[in-house]
């Protein structure tokens, strides 16, 4: 049972007798900017008791924010809450009402990755489904159409049933092995497990480490203020004259070479110099691993 004040924007819930802080209030609906029918606003209220403990709310992520055909925490509860549309004379008093919330847009929904919230690791990857029989133990088995997130206790997480999920071969519907879960499934685990089990890790290592092959982070996405000095990279999608290079100090960015956009009071015959600061949560694609150390931190 989810009870609010009569301010309806109590910091704090009372939820089946358990209370829990707010973490995180968000608007979806209202006009699409593909146009359409419009819908009613709705207020969506995360709460838990558990974010203290919870490796993905110390990255400003919750399993129980709104995602297409995503898995939910089971901690914690999302209450939603309708609006109105813009016609409405309530509108913009119920858009303002949320907006102007202590908790508005905080958090996102996480990638799969490896978690932690209290005593329990959260294990969120495809092509393998973790479960318990009837002898309370864990099989694994292809997760054909059901959800892939399961919740493990820490202490039952241990350095053999991580044996048997790299050793895991998933068979594909058509027939054969699903060979994306060795070659990327797999290696992305074992960098989230340094990352959010180290000591875990270590202990991997010592058990066998030909499990672990070295780590690739080409490809993730890291905070570019947690990169050492480096050269990064963008790298266009589309057509390769549009990638740049810049090199990075910890502070500022000075341009390398690259594409550069014209600029409107003269034409460029050479760039002598351009150092920008960016954005504290700069985002950028790992172009090539002495870019990392132990200090990065990534975002996938």
């Amino acid at each position: 049972m989810l009870y609010l004040d009569k301010q309806d924007t109590n910091p704090i819930l009372r939820i089946g007798g358990i209370l829990m802080d707010i973490i995180d209030v968000s608007l979806y609906g209202g006009k699409s900017i593909f146009g359409g029918r419009e819908t009613p606003l709705e207020a969506s209220i995360v709460s838990c008791d558990k974010y203290e403990s919870c490796s993905y709310y110390q990255n400003n992520q919750c399993l129980n924010m709104r995602s297409f055909l995503s898995s939910s925490c089971k901690h914690g509860s999302r209450s939603d809450k309708k609006g109105y549309t813009s016609r409405a004379r309530k509108y913009h008093e119920f858009q303002q009402k949320w907006k102007s919330h202590e908790k508005y847009n905080q958090l996102q929904y996480p990638p799969k990755k490896l978690g932690v919230i209290d005593n329990e690791v959260v294990f969120p990857y495809p092509f393998i489904q973790l479960k318990k029989n009837e002898q309370h133990q864990w099989i694994i088995t292809d997760p054909g159409f059901g959800s892939s997130l399961t919740f493990i206790p820490r202490n039952e997480f241990n350095v053999e049933l991580i044996q048997r999920i790299c050793s895991f071969k998933p068979q594909a519907l058509m027939g054969g092995t699903i060979k994306s879960y060795e070659e990327e499934t797999i290696p992305l685990f074992l960098a989230h497990l340094k990352e959010v089990l180290p000591e875990l890790y270590d202990q991997v290592i010592e058990f066998d480490s030909t499990l672990v092959k070295t780590l690739d982070y080409v490809g993730r996405k890291a905070l570019l203020s947690s990169l050492k000095p480096c050269v990064v990279e963008y790298q266009s999608r589309s057509n390769k004259k549009f990638n740049e290079k810049w090199l990075w100090d910890g502070e500022h960015l000075t341009y390398q070479e690259g594409y550069i956009s014209q600029p409107n009071i003269a034409g460029i015959e050479e760039i002598l110099s351009f150092t920008m600061k960016p954005k504290k949560d700069a985002i950028i694609s790992i172009t090539d691993n002495n870019q990392v150390d132990k200090d990065t931190v990534f975002v996938d």
